[in-house]
C-alpha cells in the first residue's frame, strides 16, 4: 500500500497478488466499511474493483479524505465476473465471506467485528483522530473474569490499581470488545490516570436472545441490568452507586438501548456513551424501542440528570442525520453532551478509539 497526500485528501494505492492461481479471481473487490457497502446499495461497485495488470498484480487507487479511518478487506471474486453486475443479497454475502485482510498491511482488527468473523486490515490516514490508548504499554494488567448469570453471561474487568470504591462502566457487545482486546485500553487509561479506577462489565448475552432482540426490548433489557447485573456486580466488587460515576456504553443498537435506559433510569446510569446510535430504527412491535418516540420523550423531558458522549461517522447516511437531530434535542433540553463526527463508517476501528475518549470525558477524575 502506498499513501500520497494531496491537500485534504490522500491517494491510496492498493495492490494484491492472487494467492490461488489454480482458481484465479475474475474480479477483486476492496471492501471499505461504509464506502463500499453504500456503493453496493447504490448499485455500482466499479470504484472499488481492482484492475489486473500485465504483470498479474491487481491494483486500485482511491482518493480518500485525509481524516478517514476504516477497516477493510480484500475480497477475491472467483465464481464469475462482478464488474458491471449488481450482486443480489446471497451473492453479496458470499463475496464478503471470502474477504481477508490485506497481506501488505499488517495493522488489523477482528475477528469479532466483521460479519465473516475474519480479521480485517485497518487504514488510518494522516488526519484520522489519534487513538493513543490501544497499543500495549508497560501498564499493570487488570483481571478479567467471566460469569454465567443463569442463561446470560457477562465478563468483568477489575483494574490493577485498587480503590476503596470503583467507578463503574457497563458495555454492551462485551464479546466483541473482548475479541479486540479492549482491556489493553482500560489498562493504559487507568495506569496513566486518565480515568479513575473503574470496574468494567461487558454484556455477552441476555437470556440467550439474539442481539437485535435483546437490545431493542426495554422490558427485557432493563430488568436484566437493574435486577441481575447491578446486584451481581455490587455483591462481588466495591463499585459506586453514584449515577454520575456510572457509564452505560453502546454502539449501533447498543447506543440506542443505552440512550433509552438512561432516560428511564438516570438514577442508576447517569453517563451515556453512544456511538453510531441506531436512531433510524422504528419499532416492529409495542415492546420495542422506537427512535422517533424516544426523540419525543427526550424533547418533552424536564431536567434529566444525564451527561452524554455521542459520536457518529461521516459515511453513515441516515444514521448520521438522525444522530445530528438527537444531538440538537440534547442541546435544546440543556443536557450536557460532547458530540463529534469522525471520518468513517459503522466500524469498530473507529469506535475503539472513541470508546476510550468517551470514557475519559464521562468518568471524571475526583478533585484533589
Amino acid at each position: 500500500m502506498l499513501i500520497t497526500r494531496d491537500g485534504d485528501f490522500c491517494r491510496v494505492d492498493f495492490d494484491w497478488v492472487d494467492d490461488d492461481p489454480g482458481h484465479p479471481a475474475h474480479d477483486v473487490l476492496v471492501r471499505l466499511i461504509g464506502a463500499t457497502d453504500y456503493a453496493h446499495d447504490d448499485g455500482d461497485l466499479t470504484a472499488y474493483l481492482m484492475d489486473r495488470g500485465d504483470d498479474g498484480v491487481w491494483r486500485l487507487s482511491l482518493r480518500l479524505p485525509s481524516g478517514l479511518r476504516t477497516s477493510y478487506q480484500i475480497c477475491p471474486v472467483r465464481d464469475e465476473p462482478l464488474r458491471g453486475e449488481h450482486p443480489d443479497d446471497d451473492r453479496w454475502a458470499a463475496i464478503l465471506t471470502g474477504g481477508h485482510p490485506d497481506p501488505g498491511h499488517s495493522a488489523g482488527i477482528g475477528p469479532s467485528t466483521w460479519p465473516n468473523h475474519g480479521v480485517a486490515s485497518v487504514l488510518s490516514l494522516p488526519d484520522a483522530p489519534p487513538q493513543p490508548w490501544l497499543e500495549p504499554r508497560d501498564a499493570p494488567r487488570g483481571a478479567v473474569t467471566r460469569h454465567a448469570l443463569g442463561d446470560s453471561a457477562v465478563w468483568v474487568y477489575e483494574p490493577a490499581k485498587k480503590a476503596a470504591v470503583y467507578a463503574l462502566a457497563v458495555l454492551f457487545d462485551g464479546r466483541v470488545w473482548d475479541g479486540i482486546d479492549v482491556t489493553t485500553a482500560f489498562d493504559n487509561l487507568t495506569a496513566a490516570g486518565a480515568i479513575p479506577p473503574t470496574v468494567f462489565v461487558g454484556i455477552d448475552s441476555v437470556h440467550g436472545l439474539p442481539r437485535n432482540q435483546a437490545l431493542t426490548r426495554p422490558g427485557v433489557l432493563e430488568p436484566f441490568l437493574l435486577d441481575e447485573v447491578l446486584p451481581f456486580v455490587h455483591s462481588g466488587w466495591s463499585v459506586t452507586t453514584d449515577p454520575a460515576r456510572t457509564v452505560l456504553a453502546g454502539q449501533s443498537l447498543g447506543g440506542l438501548a443505552a440512550t433509552r435506559i438512561g432516560l428511564d433510569h438516570p438514577d442508576r446510569f447517569g453517563r451515556i456513551l453512544t456511538q453510531s446510535g441506531s436512531f433510524w430504527r422504528a419499532a416492529d412491535g409495542p415492546d420495542e424501542i422506537d427512535s422517533l418516540a424516544l426523540f419525543d420523550a427526550y424533547a418533552e423531558a424536564g431536567g434529566v440528570p444525564l451527561k452524554f458522549f455521542q459520536e457518529a461517522g461521516s459515511l453513515e447516511r441516515i444514521l448520521l442525520t438522525r444522530n445530528r437531530i438527537f444531538h440538537g434535542i440534547l442541546l435544546d433540553r440543556g443536557i450536557p453532551v460532547t458530540y463529534r463526527e469522525y471520518q468513517g463508517g459503522h466500524d469498530y476501528a473507529c469506535w475503539r478509539g472513541g470508546l476510550a475518549d468517551g470514557l475519559i470525558e464521562l468518568l471524571e477524575l475526583p478533585e484533589d
